[in-house]
């Protein structure tokens, strides 16, 4: 059997058209131009965190992904409708049931270096991802790729452990940029450097600071980009960097924490865009030791939780309520559930047959940003304090959270955005192998991870929703985490900043057929 490209967009489009009506829901309408009024002038976007590295094999969070979205192509990217079209690769393939990929790719693409885009640079970026000593940190999430072999210069296939159905969804992640191989020989020095083929060539990287990219003329889309360069600045303080925006030392705004949305909205001449999606944080119980071992201590602290009250306390009520999974109605495969509802009396019962009538103490460790996670803990700490539960909430700098807490099998708060499929959100945080099993989860619930595992083997869409359904329940029920609510994604422009289209993976900002219009204050770069 074959499965093509049509079969699979029909097959995982997510939540297709679902996004691009509901964006820009204060935005104002788009005013016609001649294409040469289009071309020129600089973007200035801002973040409040992490630009570390413009590695992308190691990169690790929104703001790098999104400077390595400029720089570098992807086999596959996501359109706004959240559907997987062609980029590099042109067309793609299916055989041996899901197990065998093939990609086509676009003749003629260059790289910023001067040299043409061939399947050998593919097959190395990946063997690149994939091998251990790299330690990339998202090399679960692309599959389970067991060979990449180039077929010809312009063929790429792809052999699986295991038949994938999702797979041309996983090579439009950000740690599936494809990096000329001239550039892979030295992943210390790709972290200031870049070998790709965007629409953009790094002009100037300073970490943690800003990053500024230039149009690079040679881009395989004909006549675009339309903008001349773009600027990515960090301001660590969202106050701070609300001001610069009002005071257009920034056109936009990636991420407009909720408390200051409104100000935005009511700027004039602003433009306060918003999104639904599947971004969230997590509290991680660990499930492999005391006390969250016990799955009625789990289900007691997810009863004291107040949902609608932390989502319109966090985030303004700019969001949907979760059920402790982290599937969003975003997602193709997302099944409604009934809600969780807080009860302390039932919190108090639980802990007593759990042996804790006394009530529990532990610790949450939370990284300073983004704002969510604090604010979530401490939420959590006044929530639960009347079933018993006593919660300690340590905060510390983003680095060190990574360092000491991300991952260690200790209770803290996380952070994901919005993925291209439900498959990666759960294999990344529940799989022993393929993913983190961040609760510590999988050893006592070997049967389902065979749900997930078998979900994703099967190209048959009616069983991938009946086994999503009954993992979601299974974890909803009994699962690791408390997650309380999926927030939108809300950002901010000025209106002379045209056709941007913000994704529900927002890190995903493509910028190519974005333009300025003659008003803007950096039409001439």
């Amino acid at each position: 059997m074959t499965y093509s490209r049509r079969d699979f967009l029909r097959s995982t489009a997510i939540g297709a058209g679902l996004a691009a009506p509901l964006a820009q829901t204060l935005a104002r309408p788009s005013v016609a131009r001649a294409q040469s009024d289009k071309h020129g002038g600089t973007l200035r976007v801002s973040a409040t965190f992490g630009l570390s590295t413009i590695n992308p094999v190691a990169h690790i969070s929104g703001a790098e992904w999104m400077a390595t979205r400029w720089l570098y192509n992807n086999l596959t990217r996501l359109n706004v409708k959240r559907e997987v079209v062609p980029d590099l690769a042109e067309s793609w393939a299916a055989s041996e049931g899901g197990r065998v990929w093939t990609f086509k790719l676009r003749r003629g693409v260059q790289f910023h270096m001067g040299r043409e885009v061939v399947a050998d640079d593919t097959v190395a970026t990946m063997q690149t991802i994939l091998d251990p000593k790299t330690a990339s940190p998202y090399r679960g999430e692309i599959g389970p790729i067991e060979r990449v072999d180039a077929i010809d210069k312009y063929t790429v296939r792809f052999t699986l452990r295991a038949p994938f159905a999702d797979f041309p969804a996983m090579m439009t992640l950000p740690v599936a940029r494809i990096v000329a191989r001239e550039g892979l020989g030295d992943l210390k020095a790709l972290a200031a450097k870049e070998f790709g083929s965007g629409p953009f060539r790094l002009r100037e990287f300073v970490p943690g600071d800003r990053v500024t990219v230039e149009r690079f003329p040679g881009y395989y889309r004909s006549g675009l980009p339309y903008l001349d360069a773009v600027t990515l600045k960090i301001f660590p303080e969202p106050t701070t960097e609300l001001t610069a925006f009002k005071g257009k030392e920034t056109d936009l705004i990636w991420d407009v924490s909720p408390d200051l949305f409104s100000q935005v909205a009511g700027t004039p001449g602003a433009d306060a865009m918003a999104v639904p999606g599947g971004t969230f944080a997590n509290v991680i119980l660990p499930s492999d030791k005391p006390p969250f071992n016990d799955s009625r201590v789990r289900e007691a602290l997810k009863y004291t939780v107040d949902r609608t009250k932390m989502l319109a306390a966090i985030h303004g009520s700019h969001g949907e309520l979760a059920n402790d999974h982290p599937v969003s109605s975003a997602y193709t495969f997302y099944s409604q559930l009934p809600l969780r509802t807080p009860d302390i009396n039932k919190a108090k019962s639980l802990l007593r047959e759990a042996g804790h009538g006394g009530g529990i103490s532990f610790k949450i460790s939370v990284a300073a940003s983004p704002p969510i996670r604090e604010q979530m803990a401490v939420i959590l700490k006044e929530m639960a304090k009347p079933a018993g539960f006593n919660i300690d909430v340590e905060v510390l700098p983003y680095d060190r959270y990574l360092a000491q807490v991300w991952n260690k099998g200790v209770p803290y708060v996380g952070f994901y955005a919005t993925r291209p499929t439900a498959d990666t959100i759960l294999m990344k945080l529940y799989h022993p192998k393929d993913g983190l099993d961040e609760g510590r989860w999988a050893p006592s619930h070997a049967e389902a991870v065979k749900m997930l595992e078998q979900a994703r083997e099967t190209l048959d869409v009616a069983q991938r929703r009946r086994l999503y359904a009954q993992f979601q329940k299974v974890a909803r029920d009994d699962g690791p985490f408390i997650i309380p609510f999926f927030r939108s994604e809300l950002s901010g422009k000025w209106a002379y900043v045209r056709d941007f289209r913000l994704n529900a993976s927002n890190f995903e900002m493509d910028l190519e057929e974005v333009w300025l219009t003659a008003d803007a204050p950096r039409k001439k770069a």
